[in-house]
């Protein structure tokens, strides 16, 4: 791949047709079940896909056909997805977290004419609405039968479905080739649902073309990954764009490999594979990061001695590196000593000892967390992306230890372009950039601005030409965990409630979502014990129709009414959130308790002076 002038040439099936005709018996990817590593070659991936193809098509599944794959990361979702598209077909991912609502609002949307669903958990969530689902007759468990349908909607199993499809092959005769030969690289390829800032779902829809050139950007995060081996961890879910396109896609165009696990088993397989490659949300850099702080507080005391030290040196290293000059030849032998002897050892502990560069993106990542990476070694950069962009149209492509809170620079292809619009919006060009949203003309024409892909997001340039995002033009909330909620919704259903004047959901690059809330005049009449009482019941009811990763986990009651004298409120009464946020600040911190960023930022502060 010539990373500044790559044109796709063949569909995702394609590629892997031609890669299995390279190397039939190299791993293409690895599995963890029950403690045992499993690998599985390119020939056997080819296999079970075209099982699955013409399973499908003895099914009935066509040409620009939906199918929804709902499970989590495990290489049957591989297999669906190329399989649906080596039929022509759109995969649309599916959270295993998505409500039965959810889940029946996406399949109507997309018109979804088969829905893949891992254990009964999720069979069962279909089965619920499958009644309206009016193109939906297809229905196919991977670890468990699904349970009663409508006559019109066939249920059946993974096995079953490969058993149909090995049925359909004729002996001698390459079916797959055939059937992929009637696939184009403009083909709808993926439907990645996002809630947008309406709140409705909308299907980003992407062809092979576009991510395959969202793969472009990503082999530029790691180029050596053209020429050797490197090894990812799969375990986040694959109905979202980043792991989909990091552990689905790239391993087609690149020499990655891709060990799937579930999401309870990533910290023994992280120690089993010890990643060479690395594209995590925030919240797991901080969930490990602490987990290693903590190893540190109960060492012996000589050897926390030795720690602190090693910090010390490590600090001051960071801090050349950010300002862009040279340690000395003694604090570069210290900081060597502190690398061998104590952080690599560390990092170890986790399976963190072999990634050199690690990159974050999806929500904002606290300073501190890629400073304490920086300081034990590991080369970790934000970089930036989106669902309509797939890939990663902005990163530190070239820039080692970059300072935390820059997101670096544009792909080095002048096909990719950033400007900041009058209002200080960030617009992209590139060829990674979705095709539209499904079946919304509407929304795709204001995505756009005179040809430039309108982010939502505000941005600012350093001289050095570094791009630093300062904020949003959507009232959105993003999680920590990369999560996109529009509160308004929410906040909508809890005023519902005699007892709400006011409700503002709270969460930006936090772990989950709380809510202040204001009480009416009604409500004041009432006992504190009582309110509290009411308030909470009411919060539950709103959390009864919310997909887990919406629901609020805590609430605090206003101790005065929003005010437009504390810039709360505009001249015309609405909420004015940044402002609230700033106000009640301390308020908002009591709902979250311990922090890991704040544990990690007085740890790399208290053992780096």
């Amino acid at each position: 791949m010539d990373l500044t002038n790559f044109e796709p040439t063949r569909t995702l099936p394609g590629l892997l047709l031609d890669r299995t005709n390279r190397e039939p018996d190299a791993v293409a990817l690895r599995y963890w079940r029950d403690g045992v590593m499993q690998a599985i070659t390119w020939r056997t991936y080819r296999d079970r896909v075209q099982d699955l193809a013409l399973g499908l098509v003895a099914q009935g599944v066509r040409h620009g056909d939906r199918v929804a794959m709902m499970s989590g990361a495990r290489p049957e979702w591989v297999f669906a997805a190329l399989a649906v598209q080596s039929v022509g077909g759109v995969v649309i991912g599916v959270y295993p977290t998505n409500s039965p609502a959810e889940i029946e609002q996406l399949l109507v949307h997309s018109e979804a004419v088969a829905f893949i669903g891992e254990t009964t958990t999720e069979l069962s969530k279909v089965a619920k609405v499958a009644a309206h689902t009016p193109k939906l007759r297809l229905v196919v468990g991977i670890d468990a039968a699904p349970p009663e349908l409508p006559e019109v909607i066939k249920g059946t199993t993974w096995e079953a479905l490969c058993e149909e499809g090995t049925q359909h092959a004729d002996d001698g005769a390459d079916p797959l080739s055939e059937l992929v030969a009637g696939g184009s690289l403009d083909d709808a390829a993926v439907l990645f649902y996002t809630s947008g800032s309406t709140g409705a779902p909308k299907g980003v829809t992407h062809s092979h073309r576009t991510l395959q050139h969202s793969v472009q950007t990503f082999v530029g995060l790691y180029p050596q990954i053209l020429r050797h081996e490197h090894d990812a961890v799969g375990f986040l879910p694959l109905a979202h764009v980043a792991p989909a396109l990091v552990s689905v896609f790239a391993p087609l165009l690149s020499r990655l490999v891709v060990t799937y696990c579930r999401i309870g088993d990533y910290e023994d397989v992280l120690r089993s594979v010890r990643p060479t490659a690395v594209l995590w949300p925030p919240r797991f850099y901080e969930k490990i990061a602490g987990e290693l702080i903590a190893q540190t507080e109960v060492w012996p005391r000589l050897r926390r001695y030795a720690y602190g030290a090693a910090m010390w040196a490590g600090r001051r290293v960071a801090e050349r590196r950010w300002s862009h000059r040279r340690p000395s030849v003694p604090l570069r032998i210290a900081y060597a000593a502190a690398l061998r002897w104590m952080f690599l050892p560390l990092r170890a502990t986790v399976g963190m000892d072999r990634i050199r560069v690690a990159y974050t993106a999806s929500a904002a990542m606290p300073e501190s967390v890629i400073a304490i990476w920086q300081i034990w070694g590991l080369d970790l950069r934000e970089n930036y992306g989106l669902t309509e962009t797939a890939g990663c149209p902005i990163a530190h492509f070239n820039h080692p230890f970059p300072r935390p809170g820059f997101i670096g620079r544009e792909f080095p292809d002048p096909r990719f372009q950033v400007k900041v619009a009058d209002d200080g919006e960030m617009l992209l060009r590139a060829p990674l950039l979705f095709d539209g949203y499904w079946r919304n003309p509407a929304e795709t024409e204001a995505a756009y601005q005179d040809g430039w892909f309108r982010t939502g997001d505000l941005m600012e340039r350093t001289p050095r030409g570094d791009i630093r995002l300062i904020g949003r033009k959507k009232d959105v909330i993003i999680t920590r965990g990369g999560k996109t909620i529009n509160p308004q919704p929410i906040e909508t259903r809890l005023k519902e409630s005699s007892l709400i004047n006011e409700a503002i959901v709270v969460g930006d690059a936090r772990k989950y979502l709380t809510v202040l809330l204001e009480p009416s005049t009604t409500a004041d009449a009432r006992s504190a014990e009582m309110l509290a009482e009411r308030l909470r019941a009411e919060v539950a009811r709103v959390n009864a129709d919310l997909a887990r990763v919406e629901q609020l986990k805590d609430f605090r009651v206003l101790p005065r009414p929003l005010e437009v004298e504390h810039g709360e409120r505009t001249a015309n009464g609405k909420i004015k959130r940044n402002a609230v946020v700033s106000s009640f600040a301390a308020l908002i911190d009591d709902m979250y308790g311990a922090n890991d960023d704040a544990a990690i930022a007085n740890h790399v502060r208290s053992k780096s002076n």
